[in-house]
């Protein structure tokens, strides 16, 4: 609501102002420049930058092709409409397609005004100019997302550990519901936060802010994993007494669960893990191989779910907020 609320209000000056501007200089046709301004008002600060700059260039085309039609063929509908047989496939084909509305009004003026004079080719010309300058200066205030994304991210581990704790409670035979309640809210939050995290990242043009998308991609990648491992326990699993290293490890991979930890003891652990089951008698009834091979698979989930952490580690390992971790738990509390 605070969201909706700031754009409005920018909005609001962004279309007062460009219209206040071009009155301001005897512009024709003032009210066109708060029009542009209000639709180049984007959420990013990358967004508001690359269209405003395409509704320069694809504003002066527009001009330069009818001023050379009109010149050519005279002032009349026809000729307007042949203006837009070629204009509307030009931009489709540059991509620009967002532009011919607004510039295809810029072209109606100089149709009105049935005149090609240099003075109403630079009204138009400034009338976008000013909207997309405003944009720009208003875009250059944007909230700052980091809190709310650290936030996310807490809560994204919170619910991973409470998938993992629903997992163990399966496993060791505790929990025989078939409820996905727990990963269904792990995928808003993960949404959420990619959401937010690409437009923090746009926000800035000349700094790189890809790691939260990056984090929260992870994540994703490890929900995928979560739903897998969710699915081996089902109603009619009943544990077996060699569970209970796995479920020990488990518990352990909850408790230590945050965005610093490289995974790489863990993966120690659960190596000497698997070498404990090799060592193990093997199963003796159809039930219990059925039940080693679940927990086989599992162990193997385990595995590729911490992999994923530990390979995002070595592209991010030095992450600046690691070395607040302990203020930021802090400020939780």
């Amino acid at each position: 609501m605070k969201l909706l609320l700031y754009r409005s209000v920018k909005i609001a000056l962004g279309v007062i102002g460009a219209i206040f501007l071009a009155e301001g200089i005897g512009l024709m046709y003032s009210t066109t420049a708060g029009v542009i301004a209000m639709l180049s008002i984007l959420d990013t600060r990358k967004q508001t930058l690359y269209v405003g700059f395409k509704r320069i260039w694809t504003s002066l085309m527009a001009i330069l092709i009818v001023t050379i039609l009109f010149a050519l063929l005279g002032h009349n509908l026809l000729v307007f409409g042949l203006f837009l047989l070629l204009y509307v496939p030009l931009m489709t084909w540059l991509k620009a397609s967002e532009a011919l509305t607004v510039n295809t009004v810029l072209v109606t003026h100089i149709y009105t005004l049935q005149s090609l004079g240099v003075g109403i080719l630079m009204n138009e010309m400034a009338l976008t100019i000013i909207g997309v300058l405003v944009a720009w200066v208003l875009n250059l205030h944007m909230p700052n997302l980091e809190n709310e994304i650290r936030m996310l991210q807490m809560e994204v581990e919170d619910r991973i550990k409470g998938v993992l704790e629903q997992i163990e409670a399966k496993l060791m035979g505790q929990d025989k519901s078939a409820s996905t309640d727990r990963l269904d809210d792990l995928k808003i939050q993960l949404d959420e936060g990619t959401k937010k995290a690409y437009i923090y990242h746009n926000n800035y043009i000349l700094k790189d802010h890809r790691y939260f998308i990056k984090y929260f991609q992870m994540r994703k990648e490890q929900y995928r994993v979560l739903k897998h491992m969710n699915q081996l326990f089902h109603e009619s699993f009943i544990t077996v007494k060699e569970a209970l290293p796995i479920g020990a490890f488990t518990h352990r991979l909850v408790i230590e669960l945050n965005e610093c930890n490289d995974g790489e003891d863990l993966l120690r652990a659960l190596k000497d893990l698997k070498n404990h089951y090799k060592a193990s008698d093997l199963p003796v009834t159809r039930e219990e191989f059925e039940h080693r091979a679940v927990l086989f698979q599992y162990l193997n989930d385990l595995e590729h779910f911490i992999e994923i952490k530990s390979r995002f580690m070595v592209d991010y390992g030095a992450i600046v907020y690691c070395h607040h971790e302990n203020s930021i738990i802090k400020e939780r509390k």
